[in-house]
């Protein structure tokens, strides 16, 4: 029997690893439930991958004519809830 059970479906909860960082996701609703500090954990990891885009964006194109770009940022942080 699971530690957890979902609080909307009743179901027991799944402990999933994403960027080195525990969740509990339910397997029916698909619902997320993060402890303390977990999400602040995610939204550092995000803001560090978004960083080395920068860095590497930079890095190619250093003496190039700027070119407009539309870029999201954050987009991996949605990644965690697939």
């Amino acid at each position: 029997m699971p530690l957890l059970l979902c609080p909307n479906c009743q179901t027991g909860m799944q402990e999933v690893v994403r960027n080195g960082v525990l969740i509990d996701v339910c397997p029916q609703c698909r619902g997320v439930w993060l402890d303390r500090g977990e999400l602040e954990k995610l939204l550092g990891a995000a803001r560090e991958l978004d960083r080395e885009y920068e860095r590497e964006y930079e890095r190619f194109y250093k003496g190039h004519p700027p070119y407009p770009q539309k870029r999201k940022k954050w987009s991996d942080l949605f990644d965690i809830f697939d």
